[in-house]
C-alpha cells in the first residue's frame, strides 16, 4: 500500500485547509483507480480530471515556471498537468539523465500544487512503441522507484502509435512496460496509447472493436484517444462515445482546431466533445500549455518570456479550454466514506425456493447476521437474486453462509436479470464467509448460483452484501440481441451488424425500395428511456422509431420526417417494451437504409413475484433462445422444461407451411438451408401455450 501523501502533499493541503482555501484535487480523491470502464477516486466515486498538457519540454520548458503552474493551478482550476517528454526530436535519447532529472523537477511542482501529474513517455517518430522499450523501461523504472509513494502520478508509456502499426503490436510493448511498473508502484494508473495516432485506430480505418476483443490484462489500465475538432468532427465523436461505454478512456491530447493544431478554432464541435466527456466522465487534457504560434498553443507568443500569466494573453482557444476547467464545477462526489454502503441492505430479492416461511430471500440482506435464507434441502441448482435498482459497477461482493454452505457456485451479474455475466466460478469451496474484492462488472442483478452444496442440506445465507458504484450512463441493451429486417442488400450486412457493437460493420437494406424496418428483440420488457442510431450515407430522411412488447402490436414514441442528419439520438423517452423498431418509409439518398448501430437504453421492467419471495421464473416465452438469426443453414431452438413435448410449425408470412415436427426435447434444430431467403415464423405449442418467434434465412 502507499503512503496516503508524500510530506510535501500533506504540509501543503494542511496549510490551505488552515487559511480556508478548497481543497486540491488530490486532497479531495487521493489514490485514483479505474474501476469497470471509469477512472474511480479514493471513495469509489467515478470522476473526470479536466486539465492541460504541456508541449514538448525539450522546446517549451520555459514556459513552465512557477508563476505559470500557479495560474493554471488556481486561476484555471485545473485537476492534472501532462508533462510531455519527447523521447526523439531532441528529447529523452539525447541525454537520458536530464530529462529524467527535468520530468522529476516538473512532477514536484505539480504535486506541490494539489494536481495530479500525468507522466507522458511522449513517442511519435518511429510510431512503433518496440523501438523505445528498453528506453522506456529505464525511464519508467526511474520514474516509479521515485514516485511510488505519491498518490498523484498516473504514467503514459507510450503517446501515439502510428504508421500502420497494429494493436498487437503496441499490446506487445505494454506487455513488457506494464510489469516493470506495477512491481515497483502497484496502483497508479496506467494509460495506453492506441493504435493510429490514439484515435483507437479510426485514422487507419480501424477502431476500438480491435481493443474490445482483445484488451490488456492488467488491472487499473486506460486507453488514449486524441481528437482534433475541426478535422474529426462527428465521426471520432461518435466513437469514442460508442468506445467508452466498452473501455476505460482518458483523452491525454486534443484540440479544438486542424489535426496539425493550428488553423481556424471549431468552438460549436469542440463543446459537443466537452459535453460527451463531462457527461461520460472522460479525463482530459489539452495540446498544449505554450505560446507556440500555432493556434493550438494556449498562449499568445512571447507569453513565456514574460511574467504576465493572466487571460489577457490568452488565444481563443486558450480561453475556451479555461472556461471549459471552470465551470462546470468539478464533480468528485461527496465526503469521504471510509466505510462503503452495502447497496444489496434492503433491496428486492428472489429466490429460487425457500425451506419453510420463516427462511425467505429477504433475510440474507436485512443486514441482521442472525436471520437467513434457506432454500429447500436436497436439491441442485438453487439460486438467490438481489434487484440493487439501478446499474452498478460492482467491485465487491461478501457472502456469510450459515452451516449449510455452498461448494461449487458462480457469482453473477446482469442487466436485465436474464443475461449474466460470471464474476467468479467457485469449485470446492469450504469457507463460510467468502469476500471477493477486486470485480469488474456492471449490472442492477446480482445473483449467486449454486450447482453443488457443501453438506445434505440446502444452501442457506445470513448476509449477502455487494458494493460499489452507481453508474451514470446506462449499458446498450441492444448489444448483440436478435434482430430481424425486412431485407438485406446483401451477405456481409445483415441486420445483426446493427448491433454488434462495431462502427465499421452495418446493416443494409435493399436499394430502392421503401418502406424498410429493423426490428431488435431485447430478450425481455425495458423501460425505454434512449434509442440512438448512426446512420451510414443511404440514411432515413421519413422513418418512426417504434417499441412493442409483443413485435405486433406498436407504439409509435418518434415520427421523423425530413432528417438529414447521420446521427440520431432520442433522448427522454418514457416506454416500455421488448422490441425496437426503426420503421423507414422514405429514403434520404437514391439507395436504401443502411445503419452501423442501433442503441437502446433503459432499465429492465419490474417484474413480479410472490408474498414468499420465490421469483415468479421467466415465462416460456423469455427462457425460449432461437440463434443463430439471421442463419443460411441451421436454426437451434432451446426450449424449457416441461412434462409435454413441444409442437414446432414453421410458416412463411404468406402462412405456407415449410415444417412441422415434435421437440421432445430441451435442444431442437431446425434444418433450414432449402428454405428460399426470407422471414419465416415458428410457432411453438405447448399444450394450451402458443409462443411465436421470428427467423430470418440469409
Amino acid at each position: 500500500m502507499k503512503s496516503p501523501l508524500k510530506p510535501i502533499v500533506l504540509f501543503v493541503n494542511l496549510f490551505l485547509c488552515a487559511w480556508g482555501f478548497a481543497q486540491t484535487p488530490v486532497a479531495i480523491n487521493g489514490q485514483l483507480k479505474v474501476t469497470g470502464t471509469k477512472l474511480t477516486n479514493q471513495n469509489g466515486y467515478p470522476i473526470q480530471l479536466r486539465g492541460m498538457s504541456s508541449h514538448g519540454i525539450q522546446w517549451y520548458n520555459q514556459c513552465l515556471t512557477d508563476a505559470s503552474l500557479d495560474a493554471v493551478a488556481n486561476d484555471w482550476g485545473a485537476d492534472v498537468f501532462r508533462i510531455s517528454m519527447y523521447v526523439q526530436e531532441g528529447g529523452y535519447e539525447t541525454n537520458p539523465t536530464y530529462f529524467t532529472n527535468l520530468v522529476k523537477t516538473l512532477v514536484n511542482k505539480v504535486t506541490a500544487r494539489g494536481m495530479y501529474a500525468l507522466i507522458d513517455f511522449h513517442m511519435l517518430t518511429p510510431g512503433d512503441p518496440n523501438y523505445n522499450t528498453s528506453r522506456a523501461i529505464t525511464f519508467f523504472t526511474e520514474m516509479a522507484n521515485t514516485f511510488k509513494n505519491n498518490n498523484n502520478i498516473l504514467y503514459e508509456i507510450c503517446n501515439e502509435p502510428n504508421g500502420n502499426v497494429s494493436w498487437a503490436t503496441i499490446k506487445n510493448y505494454a506487455n513488457q512496460v506494464i510489469p516493470v511498473i506495477r512491481a515497483i508502484d502497484n496502483d497508479a494508473p496506467i494509460i495506453v496509447g492506441t493504435r493510429a495516432w490514439s484515435s483507437l485506430g479510426l485514422s487507419e480505418n480501424g477502431s476500438a472493436q480491435e481493443i474490445v476483443s482483445s484488451p490488456l490484462t492488467f488491472p487499473n489500465i486506460l486507453y488514449t484517444f486524441h481528437f482534433y475538432a475541426k478535422s474529426h468532427q462527428d465521426y471520432y465523436l461518435n466513437h469514442l462515445d460508442w468506445a467508452s461505454d466498452r473501455l476505460p478512456i482518458f483523452v491525454t491530447e486534443f484540440g479544438t482546431q486542424e489535426a496539425s493544431g493550428d488553423g481556424a478554432n471549431d468552438l460549436v464541435m469542440s463543446q459537443r466533445y466537452m459535453d460527451l466527456m463531462r457527461t461520460k466522465k472522460i479525463s482530459w487534457a489539452n495540446w498544449n500549455f505554450s505560446d507556440d504560434f500555432r493556434s493550438g498553443a494556449v498562449w499568445t507568443t512571447g507569453t513565456c518570456s514574460g511574467t504576465n500569466w493572466t487571460t489577457s494573453r490568452l488565444k481563443e482557444a486558450g480561453l475556451f479550454i479555461r472556461n471549459n476547467m471552470l465551470s462546470p464545477a468539478d464533480d468528485f462526489g461527496g465526503p469521504t466514506n471510509p466505510n462503503p454502503a452495502n447497496i444489496a441492505l434492503n433491496k428486492s430479492v428472489t429466490v429460487s425456493s425457500i425451506e419453510d416461511g420463516t427462511l425467505t430471500g429477504p433475510n440474507a440482506v436485512d443486514g441482521n447476521g442472525s436471520t437467513r435464507w434457506a432454500s429447500a434441502e436436497g436439491v441442485d441448482p438453487q439460486w438467490i437474486t438481489v434487484d440493487l435498482g439501478n446499474n452498478y459497477a460492482i467491485n465487491r461482493i461478501r457472502i456469510n453462509w450459515e452451516a449449510a454452505y455452498g461448494k461449487n457456485f458462480l457469482v453473477q451479474v446482469s442487466g436485465d436479470n436474464f443475461n449474466w455475466t460470471t464474476l467468479r466460478d467457485v469449485q470446492n469451496n469450504t469457507s463460510l464467509s467468502n469476500d471477493y474484492t477486486g470485480l469488474s462488472g456492471t449490472g442492477r442483478y446480482v445473483r449467486i448460483y449454486g450447482t453443488a452444496r457443501g453438506t445434505t442440506y440446502g444452501y442457506s445465507i445470513y448476509d449477502l452484501e455487494v458494493y460499489g458504484t452507481l453508474v451514470t450512463t446506462s449499458p446498450n441493451i441492444a448489444l448483440n440481441k436478435n434482430v430481424t429486417v425486412s431485407s438485406v442488400e446483401a451477405s456481409g450486412l445483415e441486420g445483426n451488424y446493427a448491433v454488434d457493437g462495431n462502427t465499421s460493420t452495418r446493416w443494409s437494406a435493399t436499394m430502392y425500395v421503401d418502406p424498410q424496418w429493423i426490428t431488435v428483440d431485447l430478450g425481455a420488457q425495458y423501460n425505454i428511456s434512449r434509442i440512438k442510431f448512426v446512420w451510414e450515407a443511404a440514411y432515413a430522411r421519413d422513418f418512426l422509431v417504434q417499441v412493442s412488447a409483443d413485435n405486433s402490436n406498436w407504439t409509435t414514441v418518434r415520427n421523423i420526417t425530413g432528417n438529414t442528419s447521420l446521427t440520431n439520438d432520442y433522448t427522454g423517452l418514457t416506454s416500455t417494451g421488448r422490441y425496437v423498431r426503426m420503421y423507414g418509409t422514405a429514403r434520404g439518398s437514391a439507395y436504401g437504409y443502411s445503419i452501423y448501430e442501433l442503441e437502446v437504453y433503459g432499465s429492465a421492467a419490474a417484474r413480479a413475484s410472490t408474498t414468499n419471495a420465490i421469483t415468479i421464473t421467466n415465462t416460456p416465452e423469455q427462457r425460449i433462445q432461437v440463434y443463430p438469426v439471421p442463419s443460411k443453414d441451421e436454426i437451434t431452438i432451446i426450449l424449457p422444461e416441461s412434462t409435454k413435448r413441444t409442437q414446432v410449425v414453421v410458416t412463411d408470412l404468406n402462412g405456407r407451411t415449410y415444417y412441422t415436427g415434435i421437440a421432445s426435447g430441451h435442444v431442437h434444430k431446425l434444418h433450414i438451408n432449402k428454405y428460399p431467403a426470407g422471414i419465416y415464423v415458428v410457432q411453438l405449442i405447448n399444450g394450451d401455450k402458443k409462443i411465436i418467434k421470428r427467423i430470418v434465412k440469409n
